[in-house]
């Protein structure tokens, strides 16, 4: 595909190459046989679901956790030593006693298993550097903030002194409830050049869909530069109050069959613990979609923000100051017009704020709490039966 003078194509991963730290057959048998003589770590999930990211390209060009010269690279500069724009450093600190015990014992070029939540070996990790990293200038550095009520600034807390530096070899994919759908950053690119898709543009969310998702969605599909739609939920780790993984699966299932051209629209999970860092963030998670092939991202109001910790537009402009090889698709805010019959935003609407139907999540959920129908102006009624079953919501 041709746009303009320019001819659109798959992009290549973050750096130039997929990274695959995948065992191939002919040595995993191998591998197998020696886990019984390492010693294991037992990771808090965040670190698994990281571990077999990094196994299967999506957090390329790393192949493995940071060591203490990345760290401070990516805390100083929001990039890689190399150079390469990177914003969110994927760290391994394990903690309690087994694990500190283990760590205390390792030295470089040891090696080590991983184990998942259920006590299996999944990877190997050649250990290259332990170190004593800084939780508060990690916060402040990648969260702009200290404060323990965030999210992940809480988990930063929760984790281990020692963290441990190293390439991985993934023996096996974790076993998640997202299954056939969980797809691998090789797995899409076959998938999209199937289809004959050059330019796709990314979906991030952590929801189920409104009609102001679903209009971005639709704004984003008219263009002319874009082949496909890639929508890709975050179903990892969440907070408490937000939306049960398999709700927000499901949700997105129904109005993409009900909805949309099934040729013009791809629907897959991505298992990771979902960073609240506004800009930061953002642009980390636009990288990752990069690494899965997509040329294009939409970038929303307040995209991986939380609370009030973040300028709500300072998801876009970061992306004006750390190009990353990706087309961000900025939209201003938007929301149901009562006047207008339908989405708009100040761009498009000259009505007066009082003719706005809030269609944030924040209402819908207030609404759920309180046993309440869910107008169909600010979400498709497909979408609100999903949700009308109850306990969509986590609670821990």
């Amino acid at each position: 595909m041709r746009f303009g003078d320019v001819a659109i194509m798959i992009p290549e991963a973050h750096g130039g190459r997929l990274v695959n730290r995948a065992s191939p057959p002919s040595e995993l048998a191998r591998r197998e046989s020696e886990i019984d003589d390492l010693p294991t770590l037992t990771p808090f999930i965040d670190q698994v679901y990281d571990a077999e990211k990094i196994g299967i390209g999506a957090y390329s060009p790393l192949e493995g956790f940071v060591d203490s010269a990345t760290l401070e690279s990516i805390l100083t500069t929001n990039r890689l030593p190399n150079g390469l724009p990177w914003t969110v450093p994927i760290l391994l600190a394990p903690t309690g006693g087994r694990n500190d015990q283990v760590v205390a014992q390792l030295k470089a070029g040891d090696e080590a298993a991983l184990l998942d939540g259920g006590g299996r070996v999944f990877a190997i990790l050649h250990i290259e550097e332990k170190y004593r990293w800084d939780r508060s200038r990690v916060a402040e550095s990648v969260y702009g903030t200290k404060d323990p009520n965030h999210p992940n600034v809480a988990d930063l807390l929760a984790l281990g002194d020692i963290a441990v530096a190293g390439r991985i070899d993934l023996l096996r994919r974790l076993d998640l409830p997202t299954g056939a759908l969980e797809l691998s950053p090789a797995e899409t690119r076959a998938e999209f050049a199937r289809r004959g898709w050059k330019n796709i543009a990314a979906y991030q969310t952590r929801n189920v869909p409104h009609t102001a998702h679903e209009y971005l969605q639709r704004c984003t599909l008219e263009r002319e530069d874009i082949d496909g739609l890639f929508i890709h939920p975050v179903l990892g780790r969440l907070k408490k109050g937000d939306y049960r993984p398999e709700v927000i699966l499901e949700a997105y299932q129904v109005l993409a069959e009900n909805y949309y051209p099934a040729k013009r629209v791809l629907l897959a999970a991505l298992s990771i613990t979902m960073r609240y860092g506004g800009p930061k963030a953002a642009l980390f998670l636009a990288i990752v979609r990069k690494n899965y092939g997509c040329g294009s991202y939409i970038v929303g109001r307040d995209q991986a923000g939380v609370g009030t910790y973040y300028d709500p537009f300072a998801c876009q402009r970061i992306f004006d100051e750390y190009p990353i090889g990706v087309q961000p698709l900025k939209y201003a805010e938007t929301y149901f017009c009562r006047d207008c019959g339908w989405m708009a935003s100040g761009r498009t609407c000259a009505h007066p704020p009082e003719r706005r139907l809030n269609t944030s999540q924040t209402r819908i959920r207030e609404a759920l709490s309180k046993g309440e129908a869910l107008p169909s102006e600010i979400i498709r009624p497909e979408v609100a039966k999903v949700l009308a079953r109850g306990d969509v919501l986590l609670t821990e």
